[in-house]
């Protein structure tokens, strides 16, 4: 049975690292998993909550199998952003990472949410990753060229939260 938890404890730093591995989706740019890594230990350090860092952890077994990383963005009251969101590629295609959206998004409506706000990499890699935002309800808001590198733009994708 899946379940969820919005806090994060120090074991959850390797599951973090294998999960993100698991995608070979960093393999050319490794250091953006030392800042996911980064993110979680400033959570472990400052609070798992809104305004710093907050983590949902999806498990299945006693073993995380994703996890979204989330906070208001800084100076507005009512965006939000996800700055990460990763389902392990064994647990893909189960609707896992969907549901850490929805959990998301009902931690955000408490808060008084009403803007959620990601990016994503513009690459053919990613283009499977940009077709679940879309079928998640998620719109590309804006596209900044050659953001990552020369042909990689910066998607924005943006969703009303009511």
């Amino acid at each position: 049975m899946l379940l969820f938890r919005n806090h994060i404890d120090r074991k959850d730093l390797i599951s973090i690292r294998r999960l993100l591995q698991s995608t070979g989706f960093f393999e050319q740019s490794p250091d953006e998993i030392d800042i996911a890594i980064e993110l979680a230990e400033m959570a472990l350090e400052q609070g798992n909550n809104i305004e710093n860092y907050d983590f949902i952890m999806a498990e299945q077994d006693d073993q995380v199998v994703g996890y979204v990383c989330f906070s208001r963005v800084p100076c507005s009251i009512s965006s939000f952003e996800i700055y990460w969101l990763c389902v392990d590629q064994r647990w893909q295609g189960n609707h896992i990472g969907k549901k850490l959206i929805e959990e998301t998004i009902q931690i955000i409506r408490t808060c008084g949410g009403k803007k959620l706000i990601l990016q994503t990499a513009g690459r053919t890699q990613y283009i499977p990753t940009q077709k679940f935002y879309s079928a998640c309800g998620f719109i590309e808001e804006a596209r900044i060229k050659d953001y990552y590198a020369e042909g990689d733009d910066c998607l924005i994708f943006t969703m009303g939260i009511n």
